[in-house]
């Protein structure tokens, strides 16, 4: 075949090359074009070269499998039920609809709606010698509006009047476009596989067959075509030759160690998308496939979730920001304009849609050198994330409403017991002059036990008290009493923070009516919008939305949990109200009291909150609960905030919403609300494949609304693009493994709190999600080796991640969790961060004894007691937690370095504080720095969040803390990971 291509190619440009007929491929060439074409017998259809998964010049060809038997999709593990479809209404030159649903919810007014989606726009008269070179690109200012610009830009139109400026993205219907083969990324992530089909089984199988691609075929190593033949240097193939498939057998990897750092995978696009851009994080906005299936079958047969990590609100290094009096937008799907667009004349394609859009004027302006030019150097187009300040008359139905901040606080005898009044006024007393706000910043206390204690606050005068005693019928004082603005009342209020805890102090009342708080917060500041911050320490057991006990005890460490979801709808109703009149409730539970966290939690989740647990919570007694609080309520009170806020997802043709995971109220098919967005809360979104995408690309844009504390109106947008592939290893290669991992835990979450589902049902489903992954990869590879489990090396720590997560409080089983913690757990892992995550479900554990002068970096553990050396000193990191271990053996010398004692035996503290320098010498101060610098680089991503190290010794209870994090372990419920490696080599054999 080799040579039969060599004598054959000298005359290409006139000639068509055929292989023998059993040579399953055909090489064609066309005269007057410079792309080459593969003929495929059993695909049936045509393809570029170099996009095939052989290669054209083995001197053996492949042995292509035929299909195998039909796939039998299993119902999907998680899938809640999808929203219900409407149409969308389309101009009647629509040729395409993309279907969503509208919940009862009324979207706001003022806000901009989804209508119907067009398909592209034949572009056929398109030339690619047409193209204008990139330049230079400058970082953009601040976009003044322009005036007197329009001739310029009519002169400067009228010169390129056919011309087509980058970015350029050319559509199936030009002739030049030649679709190219898409590479496994380059950079380590990790893939997880689950059902994508609808339904909602749980303990099924996952699939019977998978039809198997290409089963003997070896990818060669790609290389230059220039130098394997010299006549094709002149050969324009626009592709990009297949590499290599990495392939990892699981059983010989006993202790795998994530890497430090799990990024999202390099997303390699074919031209013209591979552009630079000043600057993109792709963190804000990942997908769980940085290859999309390019049809559902194809979905289907990986065995990979498709859906989104959406972290809008994120603290970005470098974020543009735009003023502007007109912002771009698509006519049709009302898509913002950005990076991925392409220029054509004085129009723009709408890569969402593909509608043409004529661009305004101001458009061609360039604000940073004051010049009218080309549009592709606009801010809009060089950055991925880009805010615009929206223009008023536009974005506005009504004033933005001010800061609003009401604090509603547990009084009863047990919140005054565990001294968490003076810490709260401690760190609210250090952020009163920070908090988010301007000039018309709000503020009002609530105090709460068996009645209601409303505060009236004024300059000058001494601290007013109002007592509600009837808390089932509340009748409150004038509003004008209760609220006042911060900057007016500022030493008032400094005055009453200061003698709070003495107020309360010799309170002996046990009870609280926090229903009855909420609802008076609600009322209070319902015409104006805001937030309540709300602090518990017991069960609300008089006044509205009063609760009863439901945990026992003895069930624990039942199999299968009760009392998960909420006993009264009361809360989640209060939330409903909230929502409507964007209000956001964030609650701070304090101490190990039951206060059936599984209903309050209804107020926040509806109500784009948060929930702040901290077990054991007690000032004296407990100093690591005491400084975790005092930190995040810090962090809590300074960050940046967003008030009045919609999220809208947009999505190529072809892809829609299925589902959303988080803390807001879903008000349309792709849109959510949010009273309240901060931050540190990111959101999953499942999608559906509808249809095949029949472009090289498709594009995501996610877009927030929302208004700042100082009272003006902004939309955030992220935008990314990702290739399209039809070959299953590629979609594998290119899984986000954090992205699944944090998409599969709210799933299963949602599962349990809101589908009346289990425990186990969630564990089942996360398990037969690995089953499902690896036997898809051994179905498509081309290795059936005896008593092997192969994955693509990226996807190599699904099954550890995994088996984590059936280890952690939110779905362990088999020894006593509270209910209120596991609930917690489960709260979390709804809107965490993908970094949070991970480190939750997979710590990181550091020997700290063998960080020297030469190797300042301490090395990192499997997380298995086997690792540990009695006589080393270490360090893991949870995330939330640090733990330092210190082990019978230490060396005196150790000792003396980090804690100035002489001996183990000495070693009394119970906490590090590592704001401080406890070093004694050179070796300790090595230590201190290594553990100063793993916080400092998390503080980027989540600042002013201080870690304190707890120690204990061998012979301590708390050891158990330390041991529970020890994953690859086995326990007496659980499997260790060997043992759990092997169990999913059974139940893919067996299939």
């Amino acid at each position: 075949l080799q040579a039969q291509t060599v004598k054959r190619l000298s005359n290409l440009s006139s000639s068509k090359i055929e292989t023998n007929p059993q040579n399953c491929c055909v090489l064609q060439s066309f005269p007057g074009n410079n792309s080459m074409k593969m003929t495929d017998p059993v695909w049936n259809s045509s393809r570029p070269a170099g996009s095939h998964p052989a290669n054209l010049f083995l001197n053996n060809p492949p042995n292509f499998a035929m299909p195998s038997a039909q796939l039998q999709p299993s119902p999907a593990n998680f899938l809640p039920p999808p929203l219900s479809s409407v149409n969308t209404a389309v101009p009647k030159s629509t040729t395409s609809l993309v279907q969503g649903s509208v919940p009862s919810f009324p979207v706001p007014s003022g806000l901009p709606s989804m209508n119907g989606l067009v398909q592209p726009p034949n572009l056929s008269t398109f030339r690619s010698e047409d193209l204008f070179t990139d330049v230079a690109l400058s970082p953009p200012v601040t976009a003044a509006p322009v005036t007197n610009v329009a001739q310029a830009v009519s002169n400067f139109s009228s010169s390129t009047v056919g011309k087509t400026f980058l970015p350029l993205l050319p559509l199936p219907d030009d002739p030049h476009f030649v679709k190219q083969h898409v590479p496994p990324p380059t950079v380590h992530p990790s893939g997880r596989s689950m059902s994508s089909v609808s339904g909602h089984g749980i303990g099924s199988s996952p699939i019977s067959e998978v039809q198997h691609n290409f089963a003997g075929l070896q990818y060669p190593i790609s290389s230059p075509i220039n130098a394997i033949i010299p006549d094709m240097g002149n050969l324009n193939l626009n592709a990009v030759s297949p590499t290599r498939t990495a392939v990892v057998d699981l059983l010989q990897e006993k202790h795998p160690i994530p890497s430090e750092c799990l990024e999202p995978p390099v997303v390699t696009l074919p031209r013209p998308y591979d552009r630079d851009l000043e600057s993109s994080d792709s963190s804000v906005l990942r997908c769980t496939l940085a290859a999309v299936p390019e049809s559902p079958s194809v979905l289907k047969k990986c065995r990979l979730p498709l859906g989104l990590i959406v972290h809008p609100f994120k603290d970005l290094k470098k974020l543009v920001m735009v003023e502007t009096s007109i912002i771009v937008r698509c006519r049709s799907c009302r898509a913002y304009i950005n990076p991925y667009v392409r220029f054509v004349d004085r129009n723009w394609n709408c890569n969402i849609c593909g509608r043409a859009n004529r661009l305004p004027d101001e458009f061609y302006y360039n604000p940073q050198t004051g010049k009218v030019g080309d549009p592709s150097l606009r801010p809009e187009i060089q950055n991925s994330s880009i805010e615009f300040i929206a223009p008023a008359h536009e974005y506005e139905n009504r004033p933005p409403q001010p800061a609003c901040y009401i604090f509603i606080l547990d009084v009863s005898a047990r919140a005054v017991q565990s001294g968490y009044l003076v810490i709260f006024r401690d760190v609210l007393l250090e952020s009163l002059r920070l908090l988010p706000g301007d000039n018309r910043t709000i503020i009002g206390f609530i105090a709460v036990d068996s009645f209601l204690h409303f505060f009236q606050l004024r300059e000058n005068l001494k601290p007013k008290e109002f007592v509600v005693s009837d808390v089932d019928d509340i009748v409150m004082p004038s509003k004008s009493f209760l609220l006042f603005y911060l900057d007016d009342s500022i030493n008032a209020v400094e005055s009453f923070l200061n003698d709070l805890p003495e107020r309360f102090a010799d309170n002996t009342d046990p009870k609280c009516a926090l229903g009855s708080a909420i609802t008076a917060g609600f009322e209070l500041i319902a015409t104006i919008g805001g937030r309540l911050t709300v602090f518990q320490t017991v069960l609300p057991d008089i006044g509205n939305g009063s609760l009863t006990s439901r945990e026992d005890p003895n069930l624990r460490a039942a199999k299968e949990v009760t009392n998960m979801s909420a006993a009264s709808d009361f809360y989640k109703n209060l939330a409903l109200k909230c929502t409507e009149r964007m209000i956001a409730v964030d609650l701070f539970v304090l101490g190990d009291t039951y206060v059936d966290l599984a209903t309050v939690c209804d107020v926040v989740t509806f109500s784009s909150g948060s929930v702040y647990y901290y077990p054991n919570f007690d000032a004296c007694s407990n100093p690591m609960e005491m400084e975790r609080f005092r930190s995040d309520l810090g962090r809590y009170l300074r960050r940046k905030i967003g008030f009045e806020a919609v999220m809208r997802i947009r999505l190529s043709y072809g892809l829609s919403v299925h589902s959303f995971f988080g803390n807001f109220f879903v008000c349309s098919s792709n849109m959510a609300k949010l009273s309240n967005v901060n931050p540190d809360s990111a959101f999953g979104v499942l999608l559906n494949l509808d249809d095949n995408i029949d472009q090289p690309v498709v594009c995501i844009q996610a877009a927030v609304l929302y208004s700042t504390c100082h009272g003006q109106r902004r939309i955030r947008v992220h935008t990314i693009c990702l290739p399209t592939s039809e070959s299953i290893l590629e979609i594998h290669n290119a899984a986000d493994l954090p992205a699944i991992i944090a998409l599969i835990s709210r799933m299963a979450v949602d599962r349990c709190l809101y589908q009346q589902g289990t425990i186990q049902m969630a564990r089942e489903a996360s398990v037969n999600a690995v089953v499902d992954c690896l036997y898809a990869f051994r179905s498509a590879s081309a290795s059936r080796e005896y008593g092997t489990l192969l994955c693509s090396r990226n996807m190599r720590l699904f099954p550890i991640f995994i088996l984590a997560l059936l280890k952690c409080k939110a779905f362990a089983h088999g020894y006593s969790i509270k209910l209120d913690h596991r609930i917690s757990a489960m709260l979390q892992f709804k809107i965490m961060p993908i970094s949070n995550m991970i480190l939750e479900l997979h710590p990181n554990l550091y020997a700290l004894h063998a960080i020297s002068e030469t190797n300042p970096n301490a090395p990192l553990l499997p997380l298995s007691f086997e690792k540990i050396d009695r006589h080393g000193l270490y360090l893991m990191d949870t995330g939330r937690y640090m733990y330092l271990y210190v082990g019978p053996g230490i060396s005196d010398t150790l000792c003396k370095s980090m804690f100035g004692v002489n001996s183990y035996k000495e070693i009394n503290s119970m906490t590090v504080n590592l704001e401080n320098d406890n070093a004694i010498n050179e070796h300790g101060m090595l230590i201190y720095n290594f553990m100063r610098s793993i916080i400092s680089d998390r503080l980027q991503k989540v600042p002013v969040r201080i870690i304190n190290v707890y120690n204990f010794r061998e012979d301590s209870p708390s050891k158990e803390l330390f041991l529970t994090h020890l994953i690859e372990d086995r326990s007496e419920t659980s499997f260790s990971y060997v043992e759990f490696l092997n169990f999913l080599q059974k139940e893919i054999c067996g299939k």
